[in-house]
């Protein structure tokens, strides 16, 4: 556990290293392009570990807290020095434009690096795992439509579908809307057919056996298996009242052996309102407990893991045969990078939208330890995952920063259009102002995304 932990944690700030020397270095290099005097080109936050000075007098830093960096421009307001032609490589004294471009360059080399990540992942070539169905849940809006086991998705929504990255990423895209649009071909045959998905508002919000949106629409994906172990469980439910934990292998439940997750949700589910008797394998030992279901619960749902709050741990076998990988020449690696990239930015801005609009709770918000957790996963699965890790988040960076709030990119940017609209530079005032009440906004967000992550532990 210990090991596991220094690994996500060396991913982390790994990742986090890379992507802050990326976002910084658009900014230093389009104020150096601009001839504006950069000051420090820092990696960090803090007291500084190490630093060096090149024949510009631009002092390189690594700094002692990890968590962010900045590159210090000249600027005369800090000297309380006028604007001349002896110091016009400070950056206050600069147009707008010139500004603008030089905080607009973080987060446009964040984009160029994603782009740049791609073109090698697939010139390197990219594992996919073949979008084919294992089996459709019982009950679920997949099963409701019509569609059968062992059919390969081709298309969502018009878009085609090549493995299920891209199938979640569709997926994700529609949330909040209220049709899904599935197009499916047998593994024999060329014939396509196509789906209409009815989809309730908050169907996304309603995640009750999973995370993963392909399994809560009712496709189990390879061979999947559900499995007697528990991988969550519900505050306050009956399961955490009876002294149920994450990772419990229910052996019986009123003497009777389980061997299947099934198992469990017929016991259930034929005596919800039963006093029951569980016995479960915890780190090699045995314990019975007693769990009383809450009747409350029956009112809103029939499924054994709503009634109890306990969520199954799902294992995938995936086949040989579904299996490939896709390589690109060098000009095709390029435009799918384009493309690639810009649907994750789509996605990204999509999903801000929605968190806005109440289509995704601000429950599923993530916070460092899920992009640890996701740094760790994706460096142990290869370099490709990482670099692909890595893309994901950068394009997340880029955005952010792009958000109008004063203590981003985003908000810099946003006064100087109120500057050009005005005529006249925005007092330090209101600036200020606005640096306190963003950096609040942000802060709350921050800490909300931590909890979250707590949560989920």
């Amino acid at each position: 556990m210990l090991l596991h932990f220094f690994w996500n944690l060396a991913s982390f700030v790994l990742a986090l290293g890379i992507l802050i020397t990326i976002h910084e270095y658009g900014h230093f290099i389009a104020a150096r392009i601009l001839k504006v005097k950069v000051e420090r080109f820092s990696i960090g936050f803090g007291p500084i570990l190490w630093s060096r000075r090149d024949s510009n007098d631009t002092e390189y830093a690594i700094s002692a807290i990890p968590f962010g960096g900045y590159v210090k421009l000249y600027n005369t307001q800090d000297t309380s020095i006028y604007c001349n032609q002896e110091n016009n490589n400070a950056f206050n004294c600069q147009h707008i434009w010139k500004k603008s471009i030089i905080v607009a360059s973080g987060p446009i080399f964040n984009f160029i690096f994603s782009v740049v990540s791609y073109v090698i992942i697939f010139i390197i070539g990219v594992p996919v795992y073949k979008p084919i169905i294992h089996s459709v849940i019982p009950n679920s809006i997949i099963a409701q439509s019509g569609i059968q086991s062992g059919v390969e998705i081709t298309s969502i929504n018009n878009i085609q579908t090549h493995d299920w990255d891209s199938v979640r990423l569709e997926i994700f895209n529609s949330v909040g809307k209220e049709k899904l649009l599935i197009s499916t071909t047998s593994t024999n045959n060329t014939c396509i057919k196509t789906y209409i998905i009815n989809l309730s508002r908050n169907w996304f919000n309603n995640l009750t056996n999973t995370k993963d949106p392909i399994i809560t629409l009712g496709i189990l994906p390879f061979n999947t298996n559900i499995v007697p172990i528990l991988s969550g469980i519900k505050p306050n439910s009956s399961a955490q009242q009876a002294g149920l934990k994450i990772g419990d292998k229910i052996i019986s439940i009123d003497d009777q052996l389980i061997h299947h997750w099934e198992s469990v949700t017929t016991a259930i589910k034929n005596n919800p309102e039963k006093n029951f008797k569980i016995s479960v394998e915890r780190k090699n030992k045995i314990l019975h407990l007693n769990l009383t279901p809450n009747k409350k619960n029956l009112i809103h749902s029939d499924k054994a893991e709503d009634i109890i709050g306990i969520l199954p741990k799902i294992i995938s076998d995936i086949p040989a045969e579904y299996y490939t990988i896709h390589r690109y020449s060098l000009y095709a690696a390029i435009l799918q990078a384009f493309k690639k990239t810009w649907r994750l930015m789509y996605l990204t801005t999509n999903t801000l939208f929605k968190l806005i609009a109440g289509d995704i709770k601000i429950t599923h918000l993530g916070g460092p330890i899920a992009i640890a957790k996701g740094a760790g996963e994706s460096a142990q699965s290869g370099l490709i995952y990482y670099f692909m890790f890595l893309s994901l988040i950068s394009i997340n960076l880029g955005i952010v920063n792009l958000l109008p709030f004063p203590t981003l990119d985003g908000g810099h940017l946003f006064f100087f259009i109120i500057e050009k609209i005005k005529g006249k530079e925005i007092s330090k005032k209101i600036q200020n102002f606005g640096y306190i009440i963003g950096s609040i906004i942000l802060i709350l967000i921050m800490c909300l995304a931590f909890l979250n992550d707590i949560s989920r532990l």
